[in-house]
C-alpha cells in the first residue's frame, strides 16, 4: 500500500506545480484560467500523501507563520462582530489566500521555478494589456475587431479597459514594467526585447487608462530604480533630472495625463461641497472617513469583519447604496475591521517578505522589492490584499521572496 501511494504522490505531485503556474497565469485576465489551475493544483496535492510532510517544513517558515497567523487573526474576529455572520464570512473569505502562501512554498523550492513563476505572471499581464493596446492605437478598428464584449462592466462604452478595472489594470502593468527593467539590466543581449515591453506597459499606463495611482507606481519604479541600479553619482543625478524634467512636460503638455492628475482635487473638492456626489475620490473620501470613525471606536481590534458594510449602510451615509464592501484602502480596511493588531500583523508579513528576498539573487530580489513598493502604494487606494487579482499577487511575492537555490536548506 505505502507503494502504491508513493507511486500516485510521485506521479500527481510534479503535476500540481504546473497548474499554479496555470493558476499564475490567470491572475492578472483570466478567471477560467485562475479556478482551473488553482483546482487541479489543489487536487493534485490531495493525491499526494508521500508528500504531506513536506507542507509542515513550509508551514515553520517565517512568512507562513505570520501569513497563517494574520488569517487566523481575523477569522477569530467572528466572535466579537457587530456585523451580520454573512458579511463577516465574506470578508473573512477574502483574506484565505494567506493560507495558499504556505502551498507556494511547498510547491515552489527553487529557483528554476522562480523563472517559471515569473513568466507565468507576466504572460498573463501582457495579455491583459493586450485589448487595451489594440483598442487604444486604432489597430482594432484597423482589423474590424470587436472587443466591446471583454469590456469591463465597471466602466462606461467608451473606457480602454478590458477584463479588469483601471486600478487593478494599472497595477498589473506596472507589476509588468519592473520586471522588464530588471529582467533588461540581468540579460543584457535580450535587453532590447524587454525595454520594447517596459515601453509597452509605460504606454498603455500613461496614455490608454485613466487609473490615477498607476502614474504613482510607474515614477516611483523610475526613481527606484536609477537610485539603485546606477552606480555613477553623475549619471544617477542625470537620469534623475530626466525623469522629473519628462513627469513635468507630461503634465504641461498631455491633456489626458494632466486631466487625472487635476480631477484628484476637483473629485475632493466636489466632496466637501456635497458628499453625496458620486466620483472616484469622493466615494474614498466618504469610505475613508467612515474607516477612521471605526479604528476610533475600536483602536486595538477594530469592529470585526464585515463592519465595514455594515457601517456603510447607515442610513445617514449619502452613498450607502453603493456595493463596496472594504474601505478601497488596506490600511485602512485593516485598522477599521481587525484594529492596530491587524494592521500591525499585515505589516510584520510585508517585513518579513521583504527581509526574505534579501537572501536571493540580485533579479529576484528586485523582483519581490519592487513588487512590494507597487503593492503598498496600490494599497492606499484600493484593498489590495482584501481584493483577489492584486492579493494573489502579493502570495506570489511571498513565494518568491522564499524560493531557495536546488539543494539550499529551506527549513
Amino acid at each position: 500500500m505505502k507503494q502504491i501511494l508513493q507511486r500516485v504522490s510521485d506521479f500527481a505531485y510534479p503535476k500540481a506545480c504546473w497548474f499554479g503556474l496555470v493558476m499564475i497565469f490567470g491572475v492578472p485576465w483570466s478567471h477560467a484560467f485562475f479556478y482551473i489551475g488553482l483546482v487541479g493544483m489543489l487536487a493534485c496535492l490531495l493525491a499526494s500523501p508521500a508528500y504531506y510532510r513536506q507542507s509542515i517544513t513550509a508551514c515553520r517558515e517565517n512568512s507562513a507563520l505570520l501569513a497563517i497567523l494574520l488569517f487566523a487573526y481575523i477569522a477569530a474576529g467572528l466572535i466579537y462582530t457587530s456585523a451580520p455572520i454573512d458579511l463577516a464570512i465574506h470578508d473573512i473569505k477574502k483574506y484565505r489566500k494567506l493560507l495558499l502562501i504556505p502551498v507556494f512554498l511547498m510547491l515552489y523550492r527553487d529557483t528554476k521555478w522562480a523563472y517559471r513563476v515569473v513568466v507565468a505572471y507576466g504572460c498573463g499581464a501582457l495579455i491583459l494589456m493586450m485589448p487595451t493596446m489594440l483598442d487604444g492605437t486604432g489597430l482594432a478598428n484597423f482589423l474590424s475587431l470587436d472587443l466591446s464584449r471583454f469590456q469591463n462592466i465597471s466602466y462606461s462604452p467608451e473606457t480602454l479597459v478590458y477584463w479588469r478595472n483601471h486600478i487593478v489594470h494599472g497595477f498589473h502593468a506596472s507589476m509588468l514594467f519592473a520586471i522588464c527593467l530588471l529582467t533588461a539590466i540581468r540579460y543584457r543581449r535580450l535587453a532590447w526585447l524587454f525595454l520594447a515591453v517596459a515601453a509597452i506597459c509605460a504606454v498603455n499606463i500613461l496614455f490608454f487608462i485613466n487609473g490615477r495611482i498607476a502614474l504613482i507606481t510607474l515614477l516611483a519604479v523610475c526613481l527606484i530604480m536609477t537610485i539603485s541600479y546606477i552606480s555613477s553619482p553623475r549619471l544617477r543625478f542625470g537620469l534623475l533630472g530626466a525623469i522629473f524634467a519628462a513627469s513635468i512636460f507630461a503634465y504641461q503638455f498631455s491633456g489626458k495625463i494632466h486631466a487625472r492628475i487635476d480631477s484628484v482635487a476637483q473629485e475632493a473638492r466636489v466632496y466637501m461641497t456635497d458628499p453625496g456626489v458620486k466620483t472616484s475620490g469622493g466615494i474614498r473620501l466618504n469610505y475613508w472617513s467612515t474607516s477612521l470613525g471605526m479604528f476610533i471606536e475600536a483602536p486595538l481590534f477594530g469592529k470585526g469583519p464585515g463592519a465595514f458594510r455594515e457601517n456603510l449602510l447607515r442610513l445617514d451615509n449619502p452613498l450607502r447604496t453603493e456595493p463596496h464592501k472594504h474601505a478601497h484602502n488596506e490600511y485602512l480596511t485593516l485598522l477599521s475591521q481587525h484594529g492596530g493588531v491587524g494592521l500591525m500583523l499585515f505589516l510584520l508579513l510585508v517585513r518579513q517578505v521583504h527581509l526574505q528576498a534579501a537572501r536571493q539573487d540580485p533579479w529576484l530580489k528586485g523582483v519581490v522589492r519592487f513588487g512590494l513598493v507597487i503593492f503598498l502604494i496600490n494599497a492606499m487606494t484600493d484593498s489590495s490584499l482584501n481584493n483577489e487579482s492584486e492579493g494573489w499577487t502579493f502570495v506570489l511575492l511571498a513565494c518568491l521572496a522564499n524560493i531557495r537555490p536546488a539543494g539550499a536548506d529551506t527549513a
